[in-house]
């Protein structure tokens, strides 16, 4: 689709044309397409009750559920589901939830989650995401943290809107769950086996049953390899893409008495594979300085498998951890929960920022991650009236070290090639948080929800000159250290330039450059009221009214100012939602639609700030914004066998308030009007699969799912004076699978094929120093896969 991306008025702000109608005509096609494809299916000559869908039971309230009982949206896939679509990755589950945006911020590796409009577009290590991610009900703080974790799932939740009434840590734009299948009584054990283009090798396996009377275990793994580059330079023909990944998980579970349950939960991760490569997409004077000759060659290449770089892009990440979970039931009514965790997480990865054989920006990423959290849960079940009330403490230490080359880059003026910042950041966060609900009758029930969160956070940081060349530039500039003392290599080089004076008897700026500290103290209380009215026993309709909030913090980049260092402020949020989930057609159907409006004050975002090298970026508030928008999700098996699946979100953000200091323009901008960055107008995702017996005990079973992302800004600066390069295209993924397998589920092989189109797309789009840049999405890849369970 291509939207008119000329500025309207006078204000410079570009805002996408409705296309309502349009994208009504689109779903229509779809529709059609759907029904056609049902119709050419012979129909069964009697409907029978094994056609209705089965329930989906979900804890996104802290107890087992229908999907379809909760007043909150939420979007669940079960293991097999996931195996069906081919989602072995967050950016994978992602195509296929409505709403739901995965990009990156830079390339180097942090994940950015943006959940109906919510999102943090950073790419420092110790900023924490606007969703929560749990896993095994333990927050992970940090999205780095968030590799690794999805093999041997039960099911995936996606909740959307504010959480924190529930949840140890707080969330404005929702939480993802991710719950690992647990120990069985009974032996069982599988393995699956895929083979696919490019010597893509991912083996999995597991092993539970019982260990004595009382103990019960489970051990998962998974295995990725592959020794065939996807990634080919456009200039020297290197390979790029090897994969290199292990991951395992050890369950016990410990039946202590008949009323107490302890769950020990180990896990491990390596990844020592190759990170994707940027496509350098254009020469630009971001940086201000000389712009970067690059081989023409390599901007904008035709195919996701063409790249370049000078240093390789690889990986190098270690984490493990452990958690132990104890569930007391106190009296049938009364129970208690208890979650004492511990993670750590380690990398030492590079990056090539700029897309090109040139030194232009180059990262290298030394990180330490320790993260510690217990959480205590009371929670009672009454007649027509439960509630849950818990206590939540955590400790997170970060330590990162930022290495950069820029020798060839228009920001250095030629004049130093590497610079490294380092930082410290330790966070303390307590809180107490509560929930109810209160049946008034047969048919309305009323939760009532809270939270009071306390955070406190320190943080010690300085960019400092590694080879000279800053010292040199700023004694160029007329820049020295208070008492008129040159700088020197190995010198913190961030200057308090705002309070620096002019030494009159030399002219030079005296600043003063000490390691920058600083501690910030948030507090918060947070709610939620969610009235809910059962209009029959298959009609659920329910409308929500809540408040949300992200703490601030630092940056952890590159920094010649301590007005870059400055913390950014704690976001809020407001959010009203209705909602309806409907079983339809002798529950052969189930519809779902949610309309939502979110009123976001001080949105924390990738901006500038003035400093005496000019405009430089750092994170910064949005006073004011908004978000509105509509999903509906549809669930059919119109026939035995026959399933059919329909996800549409339509989403229109707005600035309000917001005056933007842009690297580019080098002034500012009134940004009113402008959208918000990561959020498409509009996503689709589907699936048709239909399942027939073949022979005696042996089924087939044929699925195709797509999905689409609507054209959107990665950076809000997009959105100002028509910066095109931020604009990431819209894009339609097709993907299948056709698997024989016994009736069982004692085996399984399959064929599958992702992006069948071999559609070259993008879903972020960055900056260096002088070059735009963006990350191509995988071309076509298929293989086939085995799998075998013994039960």
């Amino acid at each position: 689709m291509n939207y008119n991306k000329k500025p309207c008025g006078n204000r410079g702000i570009t805002r996408r044309p409705n296309k309502l109608a349009a994208e009504i005509s689109a779903l229509t096609k779809i529709a059609a397409a759907v029904t056609t494809a049902a119709m050419i299916i012979p129909a069964s000559v009697n409907a029978e009750s094994e056609w209705a869908i089965e329930e989906v039971i979900v804890t996104a309230q802290k107890r087992t559920e229908n999907i379809n009982d909760v007043g909150i949206t939420v979007n669940a896939f079960s293991g097999e589901q996931m195996k069906e679509l081919g989602i072995t990755n967050a950016t994978d589950m992602a195509q296929h939830t409505p709403g739901l945006t995965l990009t990156e911020a830079a390339p180097n590796g942090i994940p950015v989650y943006t959940l109906r409009g919510m999102g943090f577009d950073d790419y420092s290590a110790a900023s924490n995401s606007t969703v929560g991610v749990y896993v095994n009900q333990v927050a992970l703080p940090y999205p780095v943290m968030t590799s690794g974790q999805m093999f041997d799932m039960e099911r995936i939740e996606v909740l959307k809107g504010p959480q924190g009434d529930l949840y140890g840590r707080n969330s404005t734009g929702g939480a993802i769950n991710f719950i690992p299948n647990k120990p069985s009584e009974d032996f069982g054990a599988g393995i699956s086996l895929d083979y696919g283009r490019y010597d893509y090798t991912k083996l999995d396996g597991y092993v539970t049953g019982a260990l004595s009377d009382t103990l019960q275990g489970r051990l998962a793994f998974t295995r990725t390899e592959q020794d065939e580059g996807i990634q080919q330079h456009i200039v020297t023909g290197e390979k790029l893409g090897k994969q290199n990944k292990t991951a395992a998980r050890a369950l016990l579970n410990w039946n202590a008495s008949d009323s107490i349950s302890v769950l020990f939960d180990l896990h491990a991760a390596k990844d020592d594979s190759d990170q994707w490569a940027q496509q350098a997409y254009k020469v630009t004077n971001v940086s201000g300085g000389t712009l970067t000759p690059v081989n023409p060659a390599e901007l904008d290449p035709g195919s996701p498998r063409d790249a370049a770089w000078d240093l390789k892009p690889e990986k190098d990440q270690d984490s493990i951890g452990g958690s132990i979970t104890v569930d007391w039931d106190i009296n049938g009514n009364l129970s208690l929960t208890s979650i004492s965790a511990y993670d750590r997480f380690e990398r030492d990865d590079t990056s090539d920022w700029d897309g090109t054989s040139l030194e232009d920006f180059n990262i290298r990423n030394i990180t330490e991650i320790d993260s510690y959290s217990q959480e205590l849960r009371l929670s009672a079940d009454g007649e027509g009236f439960s509630w849950i009330a818990g206590v939540y403490f955590s400790h997170d230490e970060v330590d990162e070290i930022y290495h950069a080359w820029l020798s060839d880059s228009g920001a250095s003026l030629g004049a130093f090639g590497e610079v490294e910042s380092r930082y410290q950041q330790e966070t303390d966060t307590r809180a107490l948080f509560g929930h109810a609900d209160f049946d008034l009758n047969e048919q309305w029930r009323l939760s009532l929800g809270a939270r009071y969160t306390y955070e406190e956070r320190n943080w010690k940081g300085c960019t400092y000159d590694v080879d000279g060349g800053v010292a040199g530039l700023y004694e160029f500039q007329g820049i020295r250290k208070v008492g008129n003392v040159p700088f020197a290599q190995g010198d913190c080089s961030t200057i308090d330039g705002a309070n620096g004076t002019v030494n009159l008897g030399t002219g030079y700026l005296e600043v003063t450059n000490a390691p920058f500290e600083d501690e910030m103290v948030t507090e918060n209380v947070s709610g939620k009221i969610t009235l809910e009215y059962a209009a029959t026993e298959d009609i659920l309709i329910y409308t929500t009214v809540g408040t949300g909030f992200k703490s601030g913090g630092y940056n952890g980049a590159l920094a010649n100012d301590v007005a870059q260092l400055t913390p950014y402020q704690e976001e809020e949020t407001t959010a009203l939602e209705l909602g309806v989930k409907a079983t339809l057609l002798d529950s052969t159907m189930q519809l779902n639609a949610a309309l939502f409006h979110y009123d976001y004050r001080d949105k924390q975002v990738i901006g500038s700030v003035n400093t005496l090298l000019g405009p430089l970026a750092t994170t910064v508030n949005v006073p004011r914004s908004e978000i509105e928008g509509a999903e509906l999700e549809m669930q059919w098996r119109p026939m035995a066998g026959l399933d059919i699946k329909l996800g549409v979100a339509y989403l229109d953000t707005v600035v309000k308030e917001y005056e933007s200091l842009s690297p580019v323009f080098t002034s500012f901008t009134n940004a009113k009007g402008a959208e918000l960055p990561n959020t498409a107008q509009w996503q689709y995702n589907g699936l048709i699969g239909y399942e027939f017996p073949v022979a005696d005990g042996l089924l087939i079973r044929a699925v195709t799912d797509f999905s689409y992302t609507d054209s959107y800004y990665n950076h809000l600066e997009g959105t100002l004076g028509n910066v095109d390069e931020w604009y990431v295209d819209d894009y339609w993924l097709v993907n299948a699978r056709l698997a024989l397998a016994a009736e069982d589920g004692s085996w399984e092989v399959a064929l599958w094929g992702r992006n069948l189109e071999d559609k070259h797309y993008y879903h972020s789009s960055t900056f260096g120093t002088d070059t735009i840049n963006r990350p191509a999405g995988a071309g076509n890849t298929y293989g086939v896969n085995f799998s075998y369970n013994w039960m």
